[in-house]
């Protein structure tokens, strides 16, 4: 086999396993259509979806594939070894690609290229793999079969990015009229409560706008290409901003917020930590672990929050009395991890951790039932406590 020809075809899978994976809705439109074989596997490694070509690859018909192990089309002495791979890719989420022996319902033997894609089923609440298949012996055509496919979903991807671009703009103009709006209000007389409430609009109505840009930018972090905007701010205000913003949650949970610094439980709104990082998303970071925590604590309880400062180092711990639960402690930090949250999306924790680590910090945390649960952040790029 011609391993330059090979390494195209592995270049293509990779094309369309990326697109799956950031575009799977549009791509779910396209999957019975495309000119190689589709499978996607659940936790169990159970068939859930093959598409056309996967079945004429393989001689099956779809109804004989659902609902079987795809170890169905393995040969009996590769099965141990592939149901190892398929659960630590779902467990890692590694690129696996290679050229595999398998079989067909007729007994036959042939070799295969594939690329695998980590997807997330949300309704059933559940991991799945699609695997993306070319037959080694067909290789030449199905790259020109493959080219013409990738065009055809770069132009959909087009098309969509399109719409969404328009869409956001419509968005934009309406939620800067929001802000417009506020900006005229705070001139005219209002009561200190109507002020409060013209002031939290303006805030949500910034704050959304930037979210609207967030996507693609936690894309490109989780691609090490983000540039995070540096400014020096107080970490501090952020802090007592947030708990502010908070308060509804903090009062339906009926639970005490407790800010300690350098060991000194203290009225925040007298102190302050300069701090030189990305404002907006340090605020987010602490906005996902401050509501989890509130979340997460019994009624009745406390939360506290503690700063140590020095002068290269910040260290922020989040403390609540409730315990992670077990089944979720292993993967806390990874998309979609999420327990006990009817609108949950298991992406506050991950996107916790880019952040941190964007600073070129870390975070962690400790947690029993005896103890609670503590998140600890460790952040670099401190300036100086005041």
């Amino acid at each position: 086999m011609d391993p330059q020809k090979q390494q195209k075809t592995e270049e293509d899978l990779k094309i369309i396993k990326s697109t799956f994976e950031n575009h799977q809705e549009l791509s779910y439109q396209v999957f019975e259509h495309m000119p190689l074989g589709i499978c996607v596997t659940n936790e169990n490694g159970i068939f859930t979806d093959v598409n056309a070509t996967y079945c004429d690859i393989y001689g099956y018909t779809r109804n004989e594939l659902i609902g079987k192990s795809f170890t169905t089309v393995v040969p009996a002495a590769s099965q141990q070894e592939l149901t190892r791979l398929h659960d630590e890719f779902l467990d890692n989420k590694y690129e696996l690609k290679g050229k595999w022996t398998v079989k067909s319902k007729q007994g036959e033997f042939f070799e295969i290229i594939t690329n695998a894609a980590y997807l997330y089923d949300k309704d059933q609440d559940e991991r799945r793999k699609m695997t993306l298949v070319v037959k080694a012996q067909e290789m030449e055509e199905t790259i020109k079969r493959l080219a013409t496919t990738i065009e055809i979903l770069e132009n959909k991807i087009k098309t969509q990015d399109i719409a969404n671009r328009l869409a956001e703009h419509d968005m934009r103009n309406r939620i800067s009229s929001m802000v417009s709006i506020a900006e005229i209000l705070k001139e005219t007389k209002l009561s200190p409560d109507q002020l409060k409430w013209v002031n939290m609009l303006k805030n949500i109505g910034n704050d959304t706008l930037r979210l609207l840009s967030s996507a693609k930018d936690y894309a490109k972090m989780e691609r090490g290409e983000y540039q995070p905007k540096i400014s020096e701010f107080d970490l501090v205000s952020i802090i007592v901003n947030e708990t502010g913003d908070l308060k509804d949650l903090i009062n339906l949970r009926q639970v005490d917020i407790n800010v300690h610094i350098d060991g000194q439980q203290i009225d925040p709104t007298d102190h302050e930590i300069l701090f030189k990082g990305d404002e907006f998303y340090i605020q987010h970071l602490f906005q996902n672990l401050l509501s989890n925590a509130i979340e997460a604590s019994p009624e009745k309880e406390t939360v506290d929050i503690y700063l140590e400062s020095s002068k290269n180092r910040l260290e922020v711990k989040v403390h609540n009395q409730g315990m992670i639960p077990v089944d979720i402690q292993d993967t806390f930090f990874e998309k979609y991890t999420s327990s006990g949250k009817e609108q949950g999306t298991g992406l506050g924790t991950y996107i916790a951790k880019m952040i941190a680590e964007l600073h070129g910090g870390s975070i962690s945390f400790i947690t029993s039932k005896a103890s609670g649960t503590t998140i600890v952040v460790q952040l670099p790029q401190l300036i100086e406590k005041a």
